[in-house]
């Protein structure tokens, strides 16, 4: 049984957005339309208050969407050889 106090970060099954939920409600509808059924989702993190949750998801995300890697951490350093 969900506990219908709070908002929680789930995540859409048809795009992969994350997206902060009101468990008050037991749906969520995504961006691309996909309606999620809070009941039979998983919550990836639970909190008190929107302003939590959103702070929660932003951090989730930071890791995923943090821009460019450099390439000495993808396969070494690309030293040329002479």
């Amino acid at each position: 049984m969900i506990n219908k106090d709070g908002f929680a970060v789930i995540g859409c099954t048809k795009c992969r957005r994350l997206l902060v939920a009101d468990l008050s409600y037991t749906t969520k509808t995504c961006i691309c339309g996909n309606r999620i059924d809070i009941a039979k989702t998983k919550l990836l993190a639970v909190s008190g208050s929107a302003d939590e949750a959103g702070e929660i998801l932003r951090h989730m995300q930071t890791g995923k969407n943090s821009g460019f890697t450099s390439a000495n951490r993808i396969g070494g350093s690309f030293k040329k050889d002479s």
